[in-house]
């Protein structure tokens, strides 16, 4: 056996480089927007844009890190101006970020530009490193290559950490999984009690929940309980260690909590409802996906062959109630299908290690392959025909004429970007926080009456008006500010009266009032300046 380890160990290290590379090519096509030239540069330059709106959100909080505006961003009066809100997004990601940044500063013009372009890819990188090079009793070179591979095709866990994408979901994967391979290592019966495995599995777990305290904290809590009922007991280290971190948590961040007024819950539900990650997977997209096909076949298949070998299974059911619960909870609200994913990729690789006949092996790989292959092609061709969720360009071109300080009233899936790249506040943003705002703008250009409109603008201290067209979208800022008031769609059938809205008028540039001036124009947005003394 030993004369074959040299070859082992040289098939590990291909396949790990050649799923590295194959995986941060999917993360760069999975969105192709995040890399474009800069045209407002001259001659223009290649810059990193980022591809959702609450990813502009994330970099404009560690903007006004870099300005001196705190460490810890937990207020802010430039979104939802001038009420402002408090977010539910916290410190650990910013700080990530931040570290990426420095090194970044020194090669190039647009650093935090290229930091949250890359920090995503990057915590999954590192997460490839942890699984090729600890030691483990419990996950053989065979199965940490599974890891590997695997996670570098799975079409939620590569969305979770594409290019372009600083969301905090990146290093909530990251630390679930470091905190998940400690689980196994921490409680394997034949393992010498170590409390650093302890340690390692509490800060882990500590640190995903200080940075989400939502589904992290979920998943924290069911082992616990397992841990609790099933163990009859939970390591001191572990707890005390995932207690100092929250308490930290707590002493730097403070609670902040986000609590809706009941008069906002209505319109809270239908913005909720146009959020991708929030609405539940349907059946027809739950029966055009593989993995998810795969997903029901193969984890009651190997849930039954793991529980019904010999030894200590115990860590194992729990991968089993976990992945079970995560799936259920994805299929209400997909957000919730990154962290399925990841448990369902350690239920696989525990199965390829542990099943006795290597034909059912064979096969269950052969199925997953095949779901990745099969589901990658329908994401990206997804992706490519739905074109870029921001014009990032368009908004940087529009921010070089926002040379004035003022309130930007601009469709909230836009503002974050011109936040970002203007660095004036925004009335509606992306974060739920901020709710309040997000039906004044939807007011303010559903209104038909320039009075209203006009008032809107004043009780919201603005200065500047954007307004967004896209020929492939019918009335898409009108349409879509009506869906969050609960009001009907316009169609053909009452064009004039949707031609007479503040948002088509100034689509149209036609019966402006005196006090818009109009200051800059680009394929698809407008920007108008306020001007009250220009009655």
């Amino acid at each position: 056996m030993n004369r074959f380890r040299p070859w082992v160990l040289a098939a590990f290290v291909v396949a790990c480089l050649i799923s590295i590379v194959l995986g941060l090519g999917l993360r760069a096509v999975y969105a192709p927007e995040w890399l474009q030239l800069d045209t407002t540069q001259h001659p223009p330059a290649l810059r990193a844009w980022c591809v959702e709106a609450d990813c502009y959100s994330q970099l404009a909080r560690d903007q006004r890190i870099l300005q001196g505006q705190g460490l810890v961003q937990n207020h802010f009066t430039v979104e939802n101006w001038p009420e402002g809100l408090t977010p539910s997004t916290t410190a650990p990601f910013d700080y990530a970020i931040l570290l990426l940044y420095a090194p970044l500063a020194l090669l190039t013009k647009f650093p935090l530009d290229w930091a949250g372009a890359l920090i995503s890819p990057l915590l999954w990188m590192g997460l490839v490193l942890f699984w090729i090079f600890f030691r483990s009793r419990e996950f053989t070179l065979m199965g940490r290559a599974l890891f590997v591979v695997i996670s570098a095709a799975m079409p939620a866990i590569v969305w979770a950490t594409a290019f372009g994408r600083p969301r905090h979901q990146s290093l909530i994967l990251f630390l679930m999984a470091v905190a998940l391979t400690a689980e196994y290592e921490r409680w394997h019966i034949e393992l010498v009690k170590k409390r650093a495995w302890h340690i390692l599995a509490g800060v882990a777990w500590a640190l995903a929940c200080w940075t989400s305290l939502f589904e992290p904290a979920f998943v924290w809590s069911v082992l616990v309980i397992f841990n609790l009922v099933v163990r009859r007991r939970e390591s001191l280290a572990f707890l005390i260690s995932f207690g100092g971190v929250m308490l930290l948590a707590l002493a730097v961040e403070g609670v902040h909590i986000f609590v809706p007024p009941p008069e906002y819950h209505a319109v809270l539900l239908r913005w909720l409802g146009t959020i991708a990650e929030v609405r539940g997977i349907g059946l027809s997209e739950f029966l055009s996906q593989v993995l998810w096909l795969t997903f029901v076949l193969l984890v009651p298949f190997i849930s039954w062959r793991l529980l019904g070998r010999k030894g200590d299974r115990r860590a194992d059911l729990l991968l089993i109630v976990l992945t079970v619960l995560l799936a259920i909870l994805a299929v209400v609200q997909r957000r919730w299908t990154y962290y399925a994913n990841l448990t369902e990729l350690f239920l696989i690789v525990r199965y390829c290690q542990v099943a006795p006949l290597r034909w059912t092996r064979i096969l269950v790989m052969a199925i997953v392959l095949f779901g990745l292959v099969y589901d990658n092609i329908l994401q990206l061709e997804m992706r490519l025909s739905v074109g870029a969720n921001q014009p990032s360009v368009e908004l940087a071109q529009i921010s070089k004429s926002i040379n004035e300080p003022g309130g930007i009233m601009a469709p909230w899936w836009l503002s974050p970007g011109l936040l970002y790249f203007s660095g004036q506040p925004i009335v509606s943003g992306s974060s739920h926080c901020g709710i309040s705002g997000i039906v004044d703008s939807s007011k303010f250009y559903t209104a038909s009456s320039w009075v209203d409109a006009e008032q809107l603008l004043k009780k919201r201290q603005v200065r500047w008006v954007v307004v967004y067209d896209n020929p492939a979208i019918y009335y898409p800022v009108l349409n879509a500010s009506r869906g969050l008031l609960g009001l009907p769609s316009f169609t053909d059938d009452n064009k004039d009266e949707a031609e007479q809205t503040v948002a088509q008028i100034l689509i149209n540039d036609r019966y402006v009032p005196t006090f818009l001036r109009l200051r800059a124009v680009t394929p698809n947005l407008k920007l108008y300046e306020y001007l009250p003394a220009a009655h």
